[in-house]
């Protein structure tokens, strides 16, 4: 098992919640790369914009107020791979809650759990903080995240009074949240958070396994420090393309400036789920929608700035990646 593996779990069983609460997963996926049947294929990664992207379209087309909590209680604990033996053998709940802000980016690199203890330690905080990105952030995914961890915990330490309150955006529906997840719930400004009574975070989780413990930990800083070693590539080849007009620019530059052969850097990427084809996609359309709809730039000036050879080809390679013109997007996205 290998990062790309636990990326491929938890998306598939994404996949089969959307399906099971009676989404069309055929429309969800429509050209995003890595899909086959609904499914991502193994060995293949879903960037960012591509995760933020299902969720939208999820939202849009289920207009359930509740879709992030309904997704969360669906989702299966297995498919958080590794991570799953490592809490449910973890010293504590409180020890498994840092493994989870620890080791989130093995499952998903919409963001990280940050945790803090109150003054008087009788509380810990654990706050959702969304990834930086030109596609914005989806409410729904980080409510299922949350929904999941707050399940898990209660599984693993058998008890439902660990949570003093859960703080929501203001758009989520907080009464009807407390009531399906059994706590208090209230609406504020900033990141989602759970605080927790930290003394209910300290018993000792029945059942665990030390050795088992100690295995599956090794195993997952292991794939984290392979994780991060690729992300430093993928990252210095998004820099370089954009340093440039990332449609102009093709993988033999990228070795060149690296000081690589292109199949050492094919080969490298690929054993990251990536490719410069993808990276290179992926960057093209974060471009396009930050200067469309944040900039407001002129639409022919993006094709220039971009790279491209004629504002048509532009054209073009938006609608493939969105199923819109770019002009149409900006008027979904302004109305």
């Amino acid at each position: 098992m290998n990062h790309l593996h636990i990326t491929g779990l938890w998306i598939n069983s994404l996949m089969g919640a959307f399906s099971q609460h009676g989404l069309n997963t055929q429309a969800l996926v429509k050209g995003l790369a890595g899909f086959s049947n609904n499914q991502l294929l193994p060995d293949h990664s879903l960037n960012l914009a591509a995760a933020r992207t299902l969720w939208h379209r999820a939202q849009q087309q289920s207009q359930d107020p509740l879709l992030g909590l309904h997704i969360g209680f669906r989702q299966n604990f297995r498919s958080t791979g590794v991570l799953m033996p490592i809490c449910w053998h973890s010293p504590s709940a409180g020890v498994a809650l840092e493994h989870i802000s620890n080791f989130q980016q093995l499952i998903s690199e919409n963001g990280q759990f940050r945790i803090t203890r109150s003054n008087d330690r009788r509380f810990i905080e654990c706050e959702y903080v969304p990834t930086a990105s030109a596609t914005p952030v989806n409410q729904h995914q980080i409510l299922s995240v949350v929904t999941g961890t707050l399940l898990l915990l209660r599984e693993i330490s058998g008890a439902k009074a660990m949570v003093e309150t859960l703080y929501v955006p203001e758009d989520i529906d907080a009464e009807l949240s407390a009531e399906a997840l059994d706590c208090k719930v209230e609406n504020r400004s900033g990141n989602f958070t759970l605080v927790f009574v930290a003394a209910s975070l300290v018993n000792p989780i029945a059942g665990r396994d030390e050795h088992l413990y100690h295995i599956n930990l090794a195993y997952a800083e292991g794939m984290m420090r392979a994780k991060r070693e690729g992300q430093t590539l993928i990252g210095r080849v998004k820099q370089i393309i954009g340093s440039v007009t990332p449609a102009s620019v093709n993988i033999d530059q990228v070795a060149a400036e690296l000081g690589l052969h292109r199949r050492v850097v094919q080969r490298n990427l690929a054993e990251q789920g990536a490719s410069f084809r993808h990276i290179k996609e992926a960057l093209l359309r974060e471009y396009a929608v930050d200067l469309l709809i944040r900039q407001n730039t002129d639409i022919d000036a993006i094709a220039e700035q971009l790279g491209y050879s004629e504002p048509s080809a532009f054209q073009r390679a938006f609608k493939k990646w969105f199923a819109v013109t770019p002009r149409q997007f900006r008027e979904q996205n302004a109305a």
